[in-house]
């Protein structure tokens, strides 16, 4: 019966990864379209501001955080029970709880719209467009929660495959509307519009959708005293957790702006473009396993959920190597081939992201074991100190490195989390010691750093005078380097093993969905 159960739950597991992956590849694509597009016709400045306000936003939308995690985990147990009375319940309080984020958002934002000018440094721009630009990406994001909280049943029941595919049919449509608008018009304003319509046109599309699957969610009911004061503790606890995670990912380019300049973040952000659409593409892997996890976990077998996370941490650490070895030796004639040289960066603040971008996406699967833990109290502290850490390191050494120091803070952050995180872990859920999972991040890590550094050296050898040849040529070169150390450290590691088995899963399953007979 076990067999049979963890059969399914990894069928789903890869249906859901193979529609995110295909998804998030695309929506990848048509952000680079876009964006290139869009400094090709506006230029520097708006890419700078773009890249500003997207991250005060995001820095504004902490609200939400706590809130969608803390109901989830409570969503797994009576999805797997199928309780639709107390599914009704929390999809309800998940309701009310949306609602008063957006006007919390937006309320906030409002308030602080006089004084958004004080983030702009070295750079002359009018304030009235500056505060026009900045209250449309807060209605943006604020009205993203009026109907966003049916994605999250999707997610927990497995049916993370529904939210990439019908989102990627929005999407397309709306960036080529917003390709087209740019070429056209060359208003910036315009192509804010049509990213809030795209937005909110998303979110009721994957609503109707739950609607449909989920007809329940149209009836009444309130969640218990006690339990509801129970979901909301949790609420408060992952709030901090939440808010530690926005200062260490959601702060450099505010930083930037302070420490360095407003006009540098158009640099950095081409660069962050790709970094975060690789992001999105391999956190599928995550999305795509979070309801699994929720429901292994609600099974209880503490050692078999051990085994699982090495296994995942593992699987996220090849591709997340890869990704950061071939992006050291590729992002800078790939960022001169679209954007222009004046957007390339120093070699040492490339190899910084490409760490950090490895430990991203290493981490992973540590915090999807820890979403759905329950150990909220207990985790916040990590938070608390990964923040701090985050904030004091970047600030100081950002004044020294510019943005290599303000980097650095990151890297920091991410190390102390990880190692505070495991220990929590281990130690208040699993009830067995973490140390071979940490010798196992150590060796990861220390693998990548070096990895970094040997192929990272050999490409920098390969001319840049012809950009496409170089492009292709780094990228084939550090591809196969960095494969072949993952195979010679790792062959015979029974994780590695179970990787090209579950690999060879994916691919069966890939043809099967295509209907291709091997």
């Amino acid at each position: 019966m076990k067999e049979n159960t963890e059969h399914v739950r990894v069928k789903k597991s890869i249906k859901n990864l193979l529609y995110g992956s295909i998804s998030q590849f695309m929506k990848s694509f048509l952000g680079f379209l876009v964006r290139i597009v869009l400094v090709r016709t506006l230029g520097l400045q708006a890419a700078s501001l773009n890249g500003l306000f997207t991250e005060v936003i995001t820095m504004l939308s902490l609200a939400e955080m706590g809130v969608g995690q803390a109901i989830i985990y409570n969503l797994y147990v009576p999805l797997r029970e199928n309780d639709e009375k107390k599914l009704t319940e929390l999809m309800n309080l998940f309701k009310t709880a949306y609602r008063i984020v957006a006007f919390a958002i937006l309320a906030i934002g409002l308030a602080l719209t006089p004084f958004i000018h004080l983030l702009i440094n070295k750079v002359e721009i009018d304030m009235g467009y500056l505060r026009l630009i900045y209250i449309l990406f807060l209605v943006q994001t604020a009205s993203s929660y009026l109907f966003s909280y049916k994605q999250s049943l999707l997610n927990a029941d497995q049916k993370y495959y529904l939210v990439s595919k019908y989102s990627l049919y929005v999407r397309t449509a709306f960036s080529f509307a917003s390709v087209a608008f740019l070429l056209l018009t060359k208003n910036y304003i315009v192509y804010l519009l049509i990213q809030i319509v795209m937005n909110l046109a998303t979110n009721i599309v994957i609503s109707m959708i739950a609607d449909r699957l989920y007809p329940f969610l149209n009836k009444k009911g309130t969640l218990p005293k006690e339990e509801r004061k129970s979901v909301l503790s949790n609420v408060k606890h992952l709030f901090i957790g939440s808010l530690s995670a926005k200062i260490t990912n959601s702060t450099d380019n505010i930083l930037i702006s302070l420490l360095v300049g407003t006009l540098s973040i158009g640099a950095y952000s081409s660069y962050t473009l790709i970094i975060n659409s690789m992001t999105r593409i391999l956190e599928q892997l995550g999305s795509a396993t979070m309801g699994s996890i929720g429901n292994l976990m609600a099974e209880g077998d503490k050692e078999y959920m051990d085994v699982v996370l090495k296994r995942l941490t593992f699987i996220n650490f090849c591709p997340a190597m890869i990704g950061a070895v071939v992006f050291l030796c590729t992002s800078t004639p790939l960022v001169w081939l679209m954007f222009g040289r004046i957007y390339v960066m120093k070699v040492p603040v490339v190899y910084m992201c490409s760490f950090n971008f490895f430990l991203l996406i290493l981490r992973n699967p540590l915090w999807q074991v820890m979403r759905v833990s329950g150990l909220f109290a207990k985790d916040k502290n990590t938070s608390i100190a990964g923040s701090g850490v985050n904030l004091v390191v970047s600030v100081i050494f950002g004044m020294k490195l510019g943005i290599l120091g303000i980097l650095l803070g990151t890297t920091c952050t991410h190390l102390i989390q990880m190692i505070l995180k495991s220990r929590i872990l281990y130690r208040e859920y699993f009830g067995f010691s973490g140390k071979s999972f940490n010798l196992l991040l150590v060796k990861y890590g220390v693998c990548c750093g070096l990895s970094l550094l040997a192929v990272g050296a050999v490409c920098s050898k390969i001319d840049l005078s012809h950009l496409y040849t170089a492009f292709f040529v780094r990228g084939t070169v550090s591809f196969a380097l960095v494969t072949l150390i993952i195979c010679v450290v790792f062959g015979r590691t029974d994780e590695f093993k179970y990787t090209l088995e579950t690999g060879k899963g994916m691919l069966l399953k890939f043809f099967s969905l295509l209907k291709i007979k091997l």
